[in-house]
């Protein structure tokens, strides 16, 4: 039954980015045409980045009990970063749907123009793709399972809180830490809240489902687009050492710079629109990560720390597979430059061998993905996070 839901989000005019056009489609990230359709999605968006701003009026309320402070902390950052994602999504929603447009009609291209070589990568990236978005999104459900079952595997499994609850010295265990204007400890508020909660846990699953894994799908994608504008560099003057003529030459050179050109317009389109959330990512990710960590550390029960080792994972994973995919884009385009030195140079006459140089000195651009002004997508940049995750966890320690 899974498989074939899976393959019921096959959409053969989106052949590369179908699954996930679905999910945004359905999420209305990429809003409808209808305009009752599309006021209502919006007003959904800004219910989520209401309940962010209630996150922080409860934070300001409880700030003197660190250990409720680090578990407001632990889903406020992530929060803030779901709605930033989800707003600014909504906000650049043309240039969005540009990127999108580009790569599926790039993608049908090279489809359609393949060859043994090119058929490979393009196998590759796909399957790849599929992979990664569908490993991530079952990730993202029991991390939002997770967050609604731990205040209850509390309860289950902690006899001093049982006692606690029922003789009043413990607070009702909410799934997460927000201010409502209601009373939220008994019944019926206290119901009200658990369904609210659980609605907005589940939003913001999806919607970092919906969106990470278009960022991961679209770097992969530049970076199989890389491998295939080299395997065209490579055959750009034959593949048997005969050479060709200078019409076919000019032909193919002409082709090759304006595969490049658009790659690399909507290159720095993607990372005009990926940028300011990386950096709000980076900013939140280490204050994230050091929160779960110290929780998981301070948990009393097994079940409950296997319950924040799980959300600690996948906030990780997030952070790791941004940057590895972005990574690999750096490295693939530092390497498409070696194409036109792997062609039949030798076969070529002067006017093509000046064309050859040109195309290999525009190709020499490297693309950077960025968090802001202050740091690149790099593993390194990974590291760091780590690292300063780390040093904050250590302080909360002492």
């Amino acid at each position: 039954m899974i498989k074939e839901f899976f393959q019921s989000l096959e959409d053969p005019n989106i052949p590369l980015f179908g699954p996930n056009y679905w999910l945004l489609s359905k999420l209305g990230l990429l809003l409808p045409k209808n305009r009752m359709e599309r006021i209502l999605k919006i007003i959904i968006h800004e219910l989520a980045f209401c309940f962010v701003i209630s996150q922080y009026i409860e934070l300001y309320i409880i700030r003197s009990d660190m250990d409720l402070v680090s578990t407001n902390l632990r889903i406020s950052m992530l929060s803030i970063v779901v709605t930033f994602k989800a707003n600014t999504f909504l906000f650049w929603q043309e240039d969005w749907r540009q990127i999108i447009d580009y790569i599926t009609e790039a993608d049908k291209f090279e489809r359609d123009n393949q060859d043994e070589a090119k058929g490979n990568v393009i196998n590759t990236y796909t399957k790849y793709c599929r992979r990664v978005t569908y490993f991530y999104w079952v990730l993202a459900f029991f991390t939002s399972c997770t967050v609604i079952i731990a205040p209850l595997m509390k309860y289950c499994t902690s006899e001093k809180f049982r006692e606690g609850f029922h003789n009043g010295t413990e607070q009702f265990p909410h799934i997460l830490s927000s201010w409502v204007p209601f009373d939220k400890e008994y019944s019926p508020g206290c119901w009200f809240t658990v369904i609210w909660h659980i609605l907005i846990t589940y939003y913001g699953g999806s919607v970092a489902a919906a969106y990470d894994t278009s960022i991961m799908v679209i770097l992969v994608y530049f970076g199989g687009k890389m491998n295939l504008l080299r395997i065209r560099c490579r055959e750009m003057l034959g593949t048997e050492g005969k050479g060709v003529s200078d019409v076919n030459a000019d032909k193919v050179v002409r082709q090759l710079h304006q595969i490049h050109v658009l790659l690399l317009k909507h290159s720095r389109l993607f990372n005009s629109v990926l940028s300011p959330v990386m950096f709000c990512y980076v900013v939140m990710c280490s204050l994230m990560i050091c929160a779960s960590a110290f929780q998981l550390t301070s948990a009393t029960s097994t079940l409950q720390k296997l319950l924040m080792a799980e959300y600690l994972i996948f906030g990780v994973a997030q952070l790791f597979l941004f940057c590895w995919h972005s990574n690999d884009v750096i490295y693939k385009s530092e390497a498409v430059m070696m194409g036109p030195y792997e062609s039949d140079w030798w076969a070529a006459n002067l006017k093509q061998r000046n064309n050859i140089l040109i195309i290999q000195g525009q190709l020499q651009i490297v693309h950077i993905y960025t968090a802001g002004p202050f740091t690149d997508l790099t593993l390194a940049t990974f590291i760091n996070i780590l690292k300063g995750a780390y040093s904050y966890y250590t302080l909360m320690r002492k």
